[in-house]
């Protein structure tokens, strides 16, 4: 996971492109969407991906969408998250993500910097926008 110009967001990449350090493991949050074909072009409009026009990810496209399988974690409080003191579904399911395009000009000079620790989120969360999001479910 990389944190975008500026700090304005994040994008994570698949396994295998670069270097094994720090933490491989990303969280985040699924969302159901009841019209997927609908908010998935929205989506794709706010990631600046081309999938759901061309049906396929462009090369020149930020972000891909792509079915990654991921396992759904549960935990009541912060407190529990960060102490991994979470429960796990134990089944993996396929879900639609976003992950940065290793081809895009602005992307491959975030990871190939030589400055790139300062840009690479080493423990797999987007802290600010995680408690965020948390606060919103639980309120």
């Amino acid at each position: 996971m990389y944190s975008h110009q500026g700090k304005h967001g994040t994008f994570c990449l698949l396994p295998g492109i670069t270097k094994r350090w720090g933490n491989n493991v990303v969280y985040g949050a699924i969302f159901l969407l009841q019209d997927f074909d609908f908010y998935s072009r929205i989506l794709d409009a706010y990631h600046i991906c081309s999938m759901s026009t061309l049906l396929k990810n462009h090369q020149y496209d930020i972000h891909h969408r792509v079915e990654v399988k991921v396992i759904p974690i549960f935990f009541d409080t912060l407190d529990e998250f960060a102490r991994i003191k979470y429960k796990e579904s134990g089944d993996a399911i396929q879900v639609q993500t976003y992950i940065g395009n290793k081809n895009h000009p602005k992307i491959k000079q975030r990871i190939r910097q030589v400055k790139a620790n300062s840009y690479r989120i080493i423990d797999g969360v987007d802290k600010k926008h995680f408690k965020e999001l948390f606060g919103e479910v639980t309120n």
